[in-house]
């Protein structure tokens, strides 16, 4: 089986960007392909690909591959094509069992091992969210019921004609995922019972940071995850520094950015000020829920499942 997770990039490359490179050098049975029009990085490992595509000629191939109208002016709103993937990219598909999208702000920890333990070829789709398609890690079966399930949304083609960003990956997909497959039990399927990534509530609980050795990320009470989603951290990031990349077996990430040896001075000054009261906050956040929970309950009626989506994602 092999798998190929696609990642189309314009603006500019983020500092982390050999962090990032060296996590997917850790996961050798998985290709990572990049589509771009900018310089490439000095370093690339073997299994990442770096494919030169303009964005107008990303336009011109969505336009050739599914006849949609649409517009690419904001650079967020290529999230929205993230389920048509497999059917804009088919022709760099033709060797691979499995295709995926991904974003740039991760580091992979050991993302073969989480697959073979959910046997991952008994699945046509496996996302990384509960109950959700996860914009950040998705894998889909490469065939084309599969790749042409966003046709059978309702009006699939308004959410491509707006410039901003309108949610259909982790929204509409997802919620029509939920109702017209998974609970009507149709031969498709999906794994998604639980959240494997370490995301932004993560990051809260854990602000002095997290740890990158030899292809797995951990804490200090050693757990971890498949990656970390550096969704909130980005923003204050401020250096990164790992000598040579290929040589990199350890790395430190925390808010403020990664280092390969001891963290400087004054960053750890900023960690203890900050980590205390977030602690706090999210440890008084947690039992508020618990208690409302409780009362407006009373635990009496077991819980439902459903999409993991906000309201107004069921009609486009």
């Amino acid at each position: 089986m092999s798998i190929a997770l696609l990642l189309p990039y314009y603006g500019k490359f983020p500092i982390w960007i050999n962090a990032f490179l060296r996590s997917c050098a850790c996961n050798p049975n998985i290709t990572w392909i990049i589509f771009s029009d900018l310089k490439k990085p000095s370093y690339i490992p073997e299994n990442v690909q770096f494919t030169f595509l303009r964005k107008t000629d990303l336009s011109a191939l969505i336009q050739k591959k599914t006849g949609l109208e649409h517009t690419l002016s904001n650079p967020h709103k290529l999230c929205d094509f993230k389920p048509l993937y497999g059917t804009i990219f088919e022709d760099y598909l033709i060797s691979y069992d499995y295709w995926g999208h991904c974003d740039m702000d991760i580091i992979w920890g050991d993302l073969e091992s989480f697959l073979q333990s959910i046997s991952w070829n008994n699945y046509d789709i496996i996302s990384a969210r509960k109950w959700a398609i996860s914009g950040h890690f998705t894998l889909y079966r490469n065939l084309p019921s599969i790749n042409n399930l966003f046709r059978n949304v309702v009006n699939y083609q308004k959410a491509f004609t707006d410039e901003s960003y309108q949610g259909f990956d982790e929204g509409y997909f997802s919620y029509f995922l939920f109702q017209k497959i998974y609970l009507k039990q149709k031969d498709i399927k999906i794994y998604w019972p639980m959240r494997n990534s370490i995301d932004r509530a993560e990051l809260f609980l854990h602000p002095k940071g997290w740890y990158w050795q030899a292809g797995k990320i951990y804490n200090k009470y050693r757990k971890g995850g498949i990656y970390i989603h550096l969704i909130d951290w980005k923003r204050t990031f401020e250096q990164v520094c790992m000598g040579q990349p290929e040589n990199q077996d350890f790395f430190k990430i925390n808010q403020y950015g990664i280092w390969d040896q001891d963290i400087p001075i004054e960053v750890q000054l900023k960690l203890i000020l900050t980590s205390g009261f977030r602690r706090r906050l999210m440890r008084r956040l947690r039992s508020t829920k618990r208690m409302l929970k409780t009362r407006l309950t009373g635990n009496r009626k077991a819980p439902t499942i459903k999409a993991n989506v906000p309201q107004g994602y069921e009609v486009l």
